[in-house]
């Protein structure tokens, strides 16, 4: 007897749709918040290319073209590894909990797909268009008041720094729930911390270099898309 006796129906689908993207949601958040907390480092440095040293404070959020962080390193498409890593192993344990509970089979393909199809919807494909210049969804009525609002979080989670050198606010990308569950939400733009800002472009050997900041060792790995 499964535990969950859900009949393939558009109630079961749309029960399915929805924990799914919550249980995605709810772990993008929470990745989010471990790659700017430097537990585990390697991690941290590839996410702090896109964070201090392209998109960093002080520079413009948007351009005509996306600069990809990935540039140089390993990726799957523009991910890498510091997303494809965990994310992987949170859908395995997402499939092995689905499997111990004894979900149907036709659900746990459902929900699999959309565990993938959410975060890369998310954090790929919306996250990369918040730093373009004139994307659709800022022009379209009815996404436009959402999009710009969820931009602006966006612009303010690259801005605050706190008095240890760390992004803290707004880890969410086009929706902000878990941020305001956590007490990680910031509305409005702070006062730069240039203090902070100090302490983070000493703890990953940052310094200006022609007018730009680089990182001081291996700058040839990482610094792909300086041209």
């Amino acid at each position: 007897m499964s535990l969950f006796n859900l009949h393939q129906s558009v109630q079961g689908i749309a029960v399915t749709i929805t924990a799914s993207c919550f249980v995605a949601e709810f772990a993008g958040y929470w990745l989010h918040r471990l790659l700017h907390s430097d537990r585990i480092p390697f991690l941290s440095q590839g996410h702090l290319i896109h964070h201090f040293l392209i998109y960093g404070p002080g520079q413009p959020m948007r351009l005509d073209h996306y600069r990809d962080a990935t540039d140089g390193r390993f990726s799957v498409g523009n991910v890498g590894i510091e997303w494809i890593l965990p994310s992987a192993l949170i859908l395995g344990l997402c499939w092995l909990l689905m499997r111990i509970a004894r979900v149907p089979g036709s659900y746990q393909v459902l929900a699999l797909v959309v565990l993938l199809a959410w975060p890369i919807f998310m954090f790929s494909y919306l996250h990369d268009r918040m730093h373009l210049s004139g994307f659709w969804m800022a022009r379209t009525p009815i996404l436009k008041r959402w999009f710009l609002s969820a931009r602006r979080f966006h612009d303010i989670h690259h801005h605050s720094v706190n008095a240890q050198g760390r992004m803290d606010a707004n880890f969410g990308i086009g929706f902000y729930i878990f941020d305001a569950v956590f007490g990680t939400l910031a509305r409005r733009h702070r006062r730069f911390n240039r203090a902070g800002f100090e302490k983070a472009k000493h703890r990953y050997g940052l310094v200006e270099r022609d007018g730009k900041l680089v990182q001081s060792s291996d700058a040839e790995l990482y610094f792909a898309f300086r041209k």
